[in-house]
């Protein structure tokens, strides 16, 4: 009994001892988790860290509730100097693409101190954002692709949220390494400032409830204690402006340093993320080929049913049964720009999701170039419709944003055309020429090229009357052309209409003069005006 005993016990230790294959075989070890090396910064690190309270500060002062002046061209330069210094003190070596955005973010920014560009707005601060962050990206080579590519949304994501959030508290570290290396006094002083500080932002969350709570003997004290001490409107307002700036510096310095230190960037990796965009492809190539097939033929159809009605603005004539200019060229107008987005888009989509690439199909080439080439007659004979209201009723911002709009999808639709022979990034394409365009539109001064136009049609006898209310929306630089206009016409109410707005204009001028929301175009329209009320 007791050998039995002991020969089960003996099996039983080994099989104790030997693992169980089938337990191990479901239960492979788990992948090791990535983690975010730590932040190990150095004096270059510090010192960025410490200018970037300075930009956050600008920022907060000159930019966060107005995007206007030459306060936004001098935090640009500021920004892309001190940027570009640190990067290269880091090693970093900036590619040609990076110098590109680099060039289109100053040019961006400058475009401020010279032009109000009212006709613009949100887009033009947006614009500029966006491409300040898109250009650490490409500076520092944190591209997924390496370059701008098809993954451009993702990459706008990863500058704009996964990088600098990943890296919102290094600021700090950096800032205990500029500390650490400071004398026994420096640190001491340091730590009394600091106390103060936040002694201070105390005070201020329980100075009103003592307030509430005093009998009348505390505010006595007060009253004499802020008879020495007055704090006005500008004083809160710069306190503001400094508490705003912690997060926005901490945000800058976690962008720029993240990207330096390739700390929390590869949230996107190449090749895993090519390997989920490929999961899209779900589409059968039967199913492509009828919705684009069907689609081209609806707009043949469509097109030729009505040839004389589409196509006679191209020779600036009305079809018959349309009397008035306005109602031709505005019917069907803003219809026709929206199919020409919406076949962009599908042709996108069906690209993306079908199960075989264009390349390897020359049946969706051929579909892919029809529906591009249908699309671009769209956009011409939209384009003509526009050009003949123009013609008859003269130009503003919301006609002159629409026909650049129309070149912009033209070009991409060309682009698509040789996208089927030649291989080249078509994404690359669309964001190249968006921002090339779209800086020199800030560099021309629309707002000043509208009324321009108008003023001169009008004093020439092609327009008959000339929009006041455009002079308006153009602030400042209808300044000259208001001007123009009221020393050559005749018409009193035009006059009378023309002075109400030069004065406006005076007075906006005034009220921003040496401000950072000030700019040359309203320099100049200072003296012009001040010049013209002398007389």
């Amino acid at each position: 009994m007791d050998e039995l005993s002991l020969e089960k016990n003996q099996a039983a230790s080994i099989s104790e001892s030997v693992p169980d294959s089938s337990v191990s075989a479901k239960s492979p070890p788990a992948p090791p988790i990535k983690s975010k090396p730590p932040f190990a910064p150095d004096l270059k690190d510090s010192y960025f860290a410490l200018f970037a309270f300075v930009l956050g500060f600008l920022f907060a002062r000159w930019l966060l509730f107005s995007w206007q002046g030459w306060g936004v061209s001098l935090f640009t330069l500021m920004y892309c100097g001190s940027v570009t210094l640190y990067l290269l003190k880091k090693g970093v070596q900036i590619p040609k693409a990076g110098w590109f955005w680099l060039v289109m973010v100053i040019l961006l920014g400058l475009s401020y101190g010279l032009w109000a560009n009212n006709g613009l707005d949100p887009w033009h601060g947006l614009l500029l954002f966006s491409s300040a962050l898109y250009w650490i990206l490409c500076a520092t080579g944190l591209l997924i692709m390496g370059k701008t590519s098809d993954l451009f949304l993702l990459d706008g994501l990863n500058a704009m949220f996964v990088i600098p959030f990943s890296n919102f508290g290094c600021q700090y570290k950096g800032l205990a390494l500029l500390g650490s290396n400071k004398r026994a006094r420096g640190k001491e002083l340091f730590s009394i400032a600091l106390g103060l500080f936040l002694t201070f932002i105390v005070m201020i969350m329980v100075f009103p409830l003592l307030m509430e709570a005093d009998s009348g003997g505390f505010a006595k004290i007060v009253e004499g204690i802020s008879a020495c001490f007055t704090f006005g409107a500008g004083f809160w307002e710069t306190f503001w402006q400094l508490i705003l700036a912690v997060p926005i510096a901490a945000y800058i310095f976690g962008l720029v340093a993240g990207s330096a230190h390739k700390r929390g960037t590869d949230s996107f990796e190449k090749d895993s993320t090519l390997k989920n965009i490929s999961a899209f492809r779900v589409l059968p190539m039967t199913t492509v080929y009828i919705l684009l097939g069907l689609l081209c033929t609806l707009y043949i159809v469509f097109i030729g049913s009505q040839i004389p009605y589409f196509f006679s603005a191209f020779v600036g004539q009305r079809p018959e049964g349309w009397e008035i200019y306005s109602e031709y060229a505005r019917s069907g107008f803003f219809e026709l720009c929206g199919i020409a987005a919406i076949n962009l888009t599908v042709l996108t989509a069906a690209n993306i999701m079908s199960h075989k690439q264009f390349r390897t199909s020359m049946v969706l080439k051929i579909l892919n170039s029809l529906l591009a080439v249908l699309t671009l007659v769209l956009i011409a004979t939209a384009f003509s419709k526009m050009a003949l209201y123009i013609g008859a009723y003269g130009l503003s911002m919301r006609r002159l944003l629409p026909c650049v709009f129309m070149i912009f999808m033209a070009v991409i639709c060309g682009g698509i055309i040789a996208l089927q022979k030649w291989q080249f990034s078509i994404t690359r394409l669309a964001v190249g020429t968006g921002i090339i365009m779209f800086c020199i539109l800030c560099l021309v001064n629309p707002d000043r090229l509208v009324p321009r136009y108008n003023a001169d049609r009008y004093l020439s006898g092609t327009l008959n009357n000339f929009d006041v209310e455009i002079l308006y929306r153009s602030g400042p630089a209808g300044v000259a052309p208001a001007l123009m206009v009221y020393e050559r016409t005749n018409d009193q109410a035009l006059q009378a209409d023309l002075e109400v707005y030069l004065l406006a204009q005076k007075q906006q001028a005034d009220k921003l003069a040496g401000k950072p929301g000030d700019s040359l175009e309203r320099a100049q329209a200072r003296d012009k005006i001040a010049e013209h009320f002398k007389q």
